[in-house]
Formats: structure tokens, sequence, C-alpha cells
């Protein structure tokens, strides 16, 4: 334990929540019998925040939900074919951190009692941690409007995105209006980048920006036409991604002055910006 003091010299203090033993039935094995008959596992999970604030406000929702986290083991343990209890925790850990952004670490022990080895021991174990910052990756959109109030469908996408709780720490630039690109007979765009910090994987973010076109009842029908909503994956951390539905960094971002002057205005972008649109920024803003 840190003494008193040490506090006051810039080491963090993380406070702890653990589950201990708790008790599922799996199918984890490299063994055929054990993917078949399954056995019980143990599993201790111990839960790394940076401050639970419910020691201070005594309210439940200022605390992680541990019930939630059990079923979250449960379900893992149960649904699970690995060949490897390491697999197994590493699992665990991944999922409990991507359910609650005030997690900062994961240590997932996985005890196997019975495992099929020839010996006297009360149980196999392994620990594995994780942290946020190994699952987490700084994500950049770029969203645009030109169909009935434009301020609000953006306003609406921002807030669809902070409802997702694998996003966090949004930070987003100013309303710019824009002339539109590809097709011109069409009302001009109102566009703004969003950075933030996500434990969705690309396709899984590409999935969820889809959802919140949907809802805000995008229709395609124009290539480059009119639409309620969009929403334009650019960046994913430094990451490179290229298949046939997704490809990261976006491949026109660098030609559009819509997305590099958003960008700018955030300090992700310090190059060259085209000046074949016209592109002004805005006196509103989304909150």
């Amino acid at each position: 334990m840190l003494p008193w003091g040490e506090r006051d010299k810039g080491i963090p203090i993380m406070d702890f929540i653990t589950l201990k033993r708790c008790k599922v039935y799996g199918y984890t094995g490299c063994l055929d019998f054990e993917k078949e008959k399954g056995q019980y596992f143990y599993v201790t999970c111990k839960l790394g925040i940076s401050s639970i604030e419910g020691k201070l406000t005594d309210r439940l929702e200022d605390t992680i939900d541990y019930a939630s986290i059990f079923e979250i083991i449960k379900d893992t343990v149960e649904s699970s074919r690995f060949n490897l209890i390491e697999k197994l925790a590493s699992e665990i850990s991944f999922r409990v951190l991507k359910n609650d952004s005030r997690i900062e670490e994961v240590h997932a022990l996985v005890e196997k009692p019975d495992a099929p080895v020839d010996g006297d021991f009360d149980a196999m174990m392994v620990e594995i941690s994780q942290t946020r910052s190994e699952i987490c990756h700084k994500a950049v959109l770029s969203l645009g409007s030109n169909m009935g109030d434009r301020q609000e469908n953006l306003q609406q996408a921002i807030d669809l995105l902070r409802g997702n709780k694998e996003i966090d720490k949004l930070r987003f630039a100013s309303l710019y209006e824009t002339q539109p690109v590809g097709y011109d007979d069409q009302p001009d765009f109102l566009n703004t980048c969003v950075e933030f910090e996500t434990t969705l994987t690309p396709h899984e973010l590409l999935l969820f920006t889809q959802s919140i076109e949907k809802t805000l009842h995008r229709v395609k029908t124009i290539v480059n036409g009119p639409r309620t909503i969009d929403l334009d994956i650019l960046l994913y951390g430094t990451q490179r991604y290229d298949d046939n539905d997704l490809v990261i960094p976006h491949p026109r971002m660098y030609e559009r002055a819509f997305v590099l002057r958003p960008l700018n205005e955030l300090g992700l972008y310090e190059g060259e910006i085209p000046e074949d649109k016209y592109v002004r920024k805005i006196e509103e803003s989304l909150i």
C-alpha cells in the first residue's frame, strides 16, 4: 500500500472492484470430451477504476454494475468453445472492458479445477490482464447534412454517438457550410468532423454509423445526392483497413476542404487545403 504522501507525488491511485470465484459451467478445453461434456470454471475478475464516485456519493449509478459484469462472465464462459483458458480469460477481460468506459483495467483469473492432468492439484489457473488503452482506439468521422433541418440532423447524430457506451470523449469541430461535391443540383451542406475514443472495431463502427443513417431516414437514391445525414469513417487510430465495405483512411478525405477544415480545427491536419469549393464556417455550433 502506498504511503499517504504518494498521492501528492503524481502517482495514480486506482480503486478496485473484485468479483471473486464466480462459478460457471463451460466448455473450454483442448480435448473433445471437454467441449462435449463441459466442466465448472471459477472466474475472479478484478476491475480497476481511476476513481469510484460512489464512495463519495453513495449512489448506485456512481459505481460499476456488479450484476452486469457477472452476466458477462457467465455468458462468456457458457458460450465459448476455446481450446485454452488463456483465451477464455482474455475474452472475459476484453468484454468487461467494453462494457463500461469507467473501467481502466481488468485482471481475469480463470481456475480449471478438473483439468485433465494426471496429478494432485487444486486447479490450473491463468490470469490475463488488459487495459483500456490496449483495446481503445481514436476514431474520426465526417458528418454532413443538406436535407430538412441540417443542424438538427447533425445534432441528433452526435447525440446517438454519445449514447453508445463504447464511444467516449467526443470532441467536434465547428459547423461549415459547403457547396455540394459530385452532384451540384442540390442544396448546400452543413459539415463537421468528430473525434472520439472507442472500443468498437472498424466494422462494428461502420455498422453503427449505418444504423444512425437509417434512424435519421437517409435514403440513397442518387450517388453523392441529397441526404438527411451522411457519416464517413475517416481515421481509426493509425490503422489501415481495406476491404469491399470499408477503406481507412478514407480514400478521398484529402481532396475535400469540408473535411480538412474541421480536421485542421481539431488539430488533426496541418497540410494544404484545396479551395475548389466554397466552405464557410458558421456561427451556430453543436452541443
